[in-house]
């Protein structure tokens, strides 16, 4: 009998502490009572930002005019000189083969230098703690407009 006794005043206390709980919203909205809607809680999840991640903005195409060493001017005024050697007679073969040496240096020169041009490509990349960086690389294989990138020590890498 004393083990019933247990029972029952156990089912009284939890049937007790049961109406004092708050109702849900199901409960609520059946009952016809409106839901308490005050305590309810956002949580906004914000991602860690990378300082060295970012946004490829743009690739541009970049081509140094090269060098002149001079070997350029010299082979083009001695082809060109003799090209002009060979038209005309006289005193115009005279300044057919100056002509042709001056054209020569300066073609032979423009040869040269664009023999010896560089092109690299320009990669600006949006940085997602805030502005720009630009890397200069000799190829943009995988990299294109638009990818997620990390940037260490000047060096690109794809995410």
């Amino acid at each position: 009998m004393r083990m019933m006794s247990w029972y029952f005043t156990g089912f009284l206390t939890l049937s007790a502490l049961g109406a004092c709980a708050p109702e849900d919203a199901a409960t609520a909205a059946a009952n016809g009572n409106s839901p308490d809607t005050s305590r309810v809680e956002q949580v906004v999840l914000v991602p860690p930002v990378c300082s060295w991640c970012g946004v490829v903005r743009s690739i541009n195409t970049v081509t140094e005019q090269g060098d002149s060493t001079g070997a350029g001017a010299v082979i083009g005024a001695i082809v060109g000189g003799a090209a002009g050697n060979q038209v005309g007679g006289g005193s115009g073969r005279d300044i057919a083969t100056v002509a042709g040496a001056v054209g020569g240096v300066l073609l032979g020169n423009n040869i040269e230098r664009s023999r010896n041009a560089v092109t690299y490509y320009e990669i600006v990349i949006d940085m997602d703690e805030g502005g720009q960086q630009t890397i200069n690389v000799p190829d943009p294989a995988g990299i294109a407009v638009g990818v997620s990138v990390s940037v260490q020590g000047g060096n690109i890498t794809v995410r």
